[in-house]
């Protein structure tokens, strides 16, 4: 029964950081926060495009959301993924868990070159 607490009580951030994000910025309307490296460069970063993706999903338009940024819709389930081992591995200390969902040793190399090419390809 613990561990289930201990769940609910990591698990209700998510949810609180989605409300505050649909309040806050889940309005056409809503300017958010811009680029810092598109403000000094002129270069897209890899997360440009990213808040008003999410914008987008939260309005469930998910074709425009893929036009803003297609990255950050591949990234969202992954960081949730991540969020959710590292709870389950390292706070409830699931063995079930532990030996089940591990990632291979090239995941992280390959990510990185997924974001740049992403990177390169969006600014060609």
């Amino acid at each position: 029964m613990k561990n289930w607490l201990i769940r609910i009580l990591l698990y209700i951030p998510l949810l609180g950081i989605g409300y505050y994000y649909k309040e806050a910025f889940g309005t056409a309307d809503s300017s958010g926060l811009s680029c810092m490296v598109y403000q000094k460069t002129g270069w897209l970063c890899p997360g440009c495009g990213g808040q008003r993706a999410l914008q987008s999903l939260l309005r469930r338009d998910v074709l425009e959301a893929i036009h803003y940024n297609a990255l950050i819709l591949l990234l969202i389930p992954l960081l949730l993924f991540i969020y959710i081992s590292l709870i389950e591995v390292y706070v409830v200390k699931n063995q079930k868990y532990i030996g089940r969902i591990v990632l291979p040793k090239w995941f992280p190399y390959v990510l990185v070159l997924v974001i740049i090419v992403f990177s390169v390809m969006r600014n060609i």
